[in-house]
């Protein structure tokens, strides 16, 4: 299975990621916080499980995995290139969600206003998940 692995594309999406990072460390290094507050990581955290689970699984969200993906539910990838690469990484929650709390991250301190506004409203809808998950186990159980 590995060696048929798209590594160039795999290099090709960490390279896009890496860039990413770099620029925004350079052309927002005037902006950049001390150290993030513990606060913030953890609302960037949880809202990124969230979004990530959200963009990899939820059947609403199929149309963002669709192009890059060849079943109906939109849950496996194509099977080569990039197509392949990035239908893994839109399938993923933990590999999206990499990027995702990147986005956040560069969210933070660009529009600190805004993202925590984002983060809290994911953050608390993914608080509400575990709680109804914890009922449905209680009520099933008993």
């Amino acid at each position: 299975m590995a060696e048929d692995a798209p590594f160039q594309q795999y290099a090709t999406l960490a390279g896009t990621y890496g860039a990413v990072m770099a620029g925004f460390l350079l052309t927002a290094r005037r902006r950049l916080p001390e150290r993030p507050s513990f606060a913030d990581t953890v609302r960037i955290g949880v809202a990124s499980y969230k979004l990530g689970r959200l963009v990899a699984k939820d059947r609403v969200t199929s149309f963002v995995r669709a192009p890059v993906t060849e079943d109906p539910d939109a849950t496996e990838p194509k099977p080569e290139g990039m197509a392949r690469a990035l239908g893994e990484l839109v399938t993923c929650p933990y590999c999206i969600g990499l990027w995702i709390s990147a986005g956040l991250s560069y969210g933070l301190v660009l529009f600190p206003r805004q993202t925590r506004l984002v983060t809290t409203i994911f953050g608390a809808q993914a608080v509400a998940d575990f709680l109804n998950a914890g009922f449905v186990r209680l009520r099933d159980e008993g």
